[in-house]
């Protein structure tokens, strides 16, 4: 009888945890990666960073990632299940290439920062669509 109840609670545990981690949808997160340095980079008035690696960081961890084309745009995608709904408002966009690498007069440490902007609701086919708020550059 004790046996049964463990596994019951068990069972029961197990698909609370997979409940709270239920799929919800797809994340898609684009922009562009400015080549420059400052605070709240303007895209429009700044180069583009070609084949810029760039990650998107939620709670310390790594999501998802891309790399910059030619025009320093990018585009990822995740599966956003409920738990990382939770953590949205704490995901940042991190390009740790050096912007040496785009720019030899721009420093060799430092990495472009930003936080996530746009409506965190549900478009056709389940796609939650996300972009940069705007790149700031942190010095290392």
């Amino acid at each position: 009888m004790a046996s049964r109840v463990v596994l019951l609670l068990v069972v029961a545990a197990a698909c609370m945890l997979g409940a709270a981690d239920a799929k919800l949808g797809r994340l898609v997160v684009t922009g562009v990666v400015p080549c420059n340095t400052g605070s709240l980079i303007d895209i429009a008035t700044s180069p583009a960073f070609p084949n810029a690696d760039v990650e998107l960081r939620c709670a310390g961890k790594l999501v998802a990632g891309a790399t910059t084309n030619s025009n320093g745009s990018f585009a990822m995608e995740a599966d956003l299940t409920s738990g990382l709904a939770m953590l949205i408002g704490g995901c940042k966009l991190v390009v740790d290439t050096p912007l040496i690498k785009c720019d030899a007069n721009l420093p060799a440490v430092g990495s472009l920062v930003s936080y996530l902007q746009g409506p965190l609701t549900r478009l056709l086919g389940g796609i939650f669509r996300l972009f940069p708020a705007g790149f700031s550059f942190h010095a290392h």
